[in-house]
């Protein structure tokens, strides 16, 4: 579990809030997590999240949930519903890429924007699926603005 050893690294102490900056399935991670756990993460962009969509789940993320039941109990679409009351407020998502993940960045939106979650989409990134950087530049640059206006008064962030 990923919250227990950010947890355990942070300690006691002070710490500045938890970013999260995902890639398709690691997009689906990131929103998860800040679904799952608002109060450890403050803010997450994905690029090309998969899983937006009413389509069903791939068969690689049955099979590394262990099965459909588990697979349901991180899935993205059930948690932002789930969650929604504490994810509503201040804007601390950024949903990027239309790709060939189009279908899912428009669910992804209306999903969000039914359930009242502020956030930001955009598609400044590059339209193909496929990993390299060119989609880092511009996820990382939508979300130093949510954390910027997720803690608009800098001394905020100083402990």
């Amino acid at each position: 579990m990923v919250p227990p050893v950010v947890l355990a690294m942070l300690g006691t102490q002070a710490w500045p809030p938890v970013h999260l900056l995902g890639f398709s399935k690691r997009g689906f991670a990131a929103l998860n997590l800040l679904t799952r756990h608002p109060d450890l993460f403050a803010v997450a962009s994905v690029w090309d999240a998969a899983l937006l969509s009413d389509r069903p789940p791939h068969p690689q993320l049955v099979e590394v949930a262990g099965s459909t039941a588990r697979l349901d109990e991180y899935e993205v679409r059930q948690n932002l519903r789930r969650h929604a009351q504490a994810l509503q407020g201040a804007r601390r998502i950024a949903l990027g890429g239309i790709g060939t993940l189009e279908a899912d960045w428009t669910a992804g939106r209306q999903l969000l924007e039914a359930l009242d979650i502020p956030h930001d989409a955009y598609r400044d990134a590059p339209a193909a699926h496929r990993w390299d950087t060119a989609w880092l530049a511009p996820a990382l640059q939508h979300l130093l603005a949510l954390e910027a206006s997720f803690h608009p008064d800098p001394s905020a962030r100083e402990e």
